[in-house]
């Protein structure tokens, strides 16, 4: 089992869960034990909030993470497949780490295998940028992202979780990690109920092309995309 579930490091989780619910995420209907982070799902893959101290270095900033069933067998396939491990003991229970090439940490929790999440046309996009595209591409090969679709200019690669959420690799001069959106549809069809939340999205490009922005209370900048029909699954 594999889900996308970026990880939001805000010092204000009251204004970032207003911004998730007003994108569309619902919170999760999963019973969570206390002192959890708080997780909002989207019709494929989920988005958890982890609350940290203002003026922190990793306030607004966003990590790769997942949901898998068994952590400790994950590790043991991610090893086996070719990619280096960490086991964790923590407050929420074992995790394991990943630290790729390029520096960036990749976190997977326990997670349950059916959400309950209500339908909806809105997946979890997770953006990795990087120096080196090859090698992102190799460690999610590794810990069973499922290729879907690739660059034509070569400079990034697409990936689908099996239980839900995307992840795709760009080709930058810093790493990073940024959430985004996938609408099923024309996110032209999405201003209306957007914008009646008290967001205010911007439009890119044009016709069924189109992209919205909007900027997330943790300061960053949310990108809502449509999706490619001839992307593959």
């Amino acid at each position: 089992m594999l889900r996308v579930r970026p990880l939001i490091h805000t010092s204000d989780p009251a204004a970032a869960r207003e911004f998730l619910r007003s994108l569309g995420l619902a919170p999760s209907r999963e019973p969570l034990p206390e002192g959890a982070q708080e997780v909002f799902d989207a019709g494929s893959g989920r988005v958890a909030l982890h609350p940290c101290a203002s003026g922190d270095p990793e306030d607004g900033s966003v990590g790769l993470a997942f949901d898998v069933s068994d952590v400790r067998e994950f590790a043991r396939r991610t090893i086996a497949a070719g990619t280096p491990v960490e086991l964790m003991e923590g407050h929420h229970g074992t995790a394991a780490r990943i630290i790729a090439p390029d520096g960036t940490a990749l976190l997977a929790e326990a997670g349950p295998r059916e959400t309950n999440a209500p339908a909806s046309s809105l997946s979890v996009l997770a953006l990795w940028q990087t120096p080196d595209v090859g090698s992102a591409v190799r460690v999610l090969q590794d810990i069973g992202a499922r290729p879907r679709a690739g660059s034509a200019a070569g400079t990034g690669q697409a990936f689908g979780a099996r239980n839900g959420g995307l992840v795709s690799v760009h080709l930058r001069e810093r790493t990073g990690a940024e959430l985004a959106i996938e609408h099923d549809g024309d996110v032209r069809e999405l201003i209306a109920d957007l914008t009646a939340a008290g967001l205010e999205p911007g439009v890119v490009g044009g016709g069924r092309g189109s992209s919205l922005l909007l900027r997330a209370r943790w300061g960053a900048e949310v990108r809502i995309d449509g999706r490619q029909q001839d992307l593959r699954d």
